[in-house]
């Protein structure tokens, strides 16, 4: 009995410890395909019309709390969100994200088209998310009530 015991805590004991570091694997940032694309045409000054969606995140993951913390730069329209309320479990995660507006940005809150009143910050967007393995993460899009809403976006790691 005392056996089968010791193999239960260290089953979990290892468990635990994948689960952690499956987490703290999201750590790091992630690219769409978009993002050399868009890069070179800034860098060249060249139009962003018609290039794929370039979008950056940088994540900050606390596995041992289970947080997620980080920053999402939309670089199509130079738009950055803060990512707020963000649980890991495991390999899965999700967030909100939240539009940055800056000081001198007051007067264009609800450009989101969020239906809030004037000068209401843009409303958070609900997000879930899988590690899909060390280099890919499949992100979906929550409606309120937590539904998926339009295609998955695909990030890789990004080279350092």
């Amino acid at each position: 009995m005392k056996i089968r015991m010791r193999y239960v805590i260290a089953l979990c004991c290892v468990s635990a410890i994948l689960a952690l570091a499956q987490a703290a694997g999201l750590e790091g940032t992630w690219i769409t395909d978009g993002v050399p694309a868009i890069e070179a045409a800034k860098k060249a000054g060249k139009s962003l019309n018609g290039l794929a969606e370039g979008t950056r995140i940088k994540f900050k993951a606390d596995a041992k709390k289970g947080k997620l913390s980080g920053t999402i730069d939309q670089l199509n329209s130079g738009k950055e969100y803060e990512i707020q309320d963000g649980k890991l479990t495991d390999k899965t995660f999700t967030f909100k994200s939240v539009e940055v507006v800056g000081l001198g940005d007051s007067g264009n809150f609800n450009r989101g088209g969020g239906g809030g009143a004037p000068n209401s910050p843009p409303p958070a967007i609900s997000w879930k998310g899988e590690l899909t393995d060390a280099n890919t993460v499949t992100l979906t899009r929550l409606s309120a009530a937590g539904d998926p809403v339009g295609m998955p976006l695909v990030l890789h790691r990004a080279g350092k």
